[in-house]
């Protein structure tokens, strides 16, 4: 199944309030703890689920002729092992230094950065891949990391994106430190649509409380935003 993050209590900030200057708290917050548990991450098998996802992605690649594929949020490098190995040009980008030593020891090509500013020149890749990455950046910088993908992902690219998301949009901090922003279904396809077409858009129940996992397929803009 796809990976979620838990049922555990949450510490709830009201969205119009959260302090923007803690933007480079969060970041810190979060890459201590993937640095911590990245090894274990590297251990546990892929869901049928989510490798499921993986191989439709992948088949949308081949029947476009995509050939450069960039995962934001490369983790410890599941997703990206049956990327590589679907013979695809590969390249992981994390804002944890373990995940990129994990990834590399693996074989694959990856690069400390943030999704806010991909170390990497324009129209580079021909699609993106994000799973489970984007719903932990604070304030206005999922709109920061979309506006970087639809630069180093060629016009008429494709990018898969999938995040927890709510029937309401919060902002919370899991007992662990990890800070989670929640959108609305149609608040998240808003923000998509400044990527460019949203081609294809699902989700997954998974909480009693309107918690549910949202998936994307965009097409990415032909034409200057």
């Amino acid at each position: 199944m796809l990976e979620g993050p838990g049922r555990a209590s949450l510490t709830e900030f009201p969205r119009e309030t959260y302090p923007e200057r803690m933007s480079s708290d969060v970041s810190a917050q979060l890459q201590q703890f993937y640095d911590a548990e990245m090894r274990d991450r590297a251990s546990r098998p892929l869901g049928d689920e989510r490798t499921d996802r993986v191989t439709a992605f992948l088949a949308h690649c081949r029947e476009r002729g995509i050939r450069s594929v960039l995962e934001v949020g490369c983790g410890a490098g599941r997703d990206g092992t049956l990327i590589a190995d679907g013979g695809f040009e590969y390249v992981g980008v994390d804002a944890s230094r373990e995940a990129v030593t994990v990834c590399r020891e693996l074989g694959l090509v990856a690069a400390q950065g943030s999704a806010t500013a991909l170390p990497f020149e324009a129209d580079r890749f021909d699609a993106a891949w994000s799973m489970s990455t984007l719903m932990h950046l604070p304030g206005n910088a999922l709109a920061r990391a979309l506006a970087e993908l639809r630069r180093v992902v060629r016009p008429g690219g494709l990018v898969e994106i999938g995040v927890w998301g709510h029937t309401s949009n919060r902002e919370w901090v899991k007992p662990d430190g990890r800070f989670f922003k929640h959108r609305s279904d149609d608040e998240l396809r808003g923000e998509l649509a400044n990527l460019g077409e949203v081609v294809d858009f699902a989700t997954w129940d998974w909480f009693d409380d309107g918690g549910h996992y949202q998936w994307a397929r965009v097409e990415v803009a032909t034409t200057t935003a």
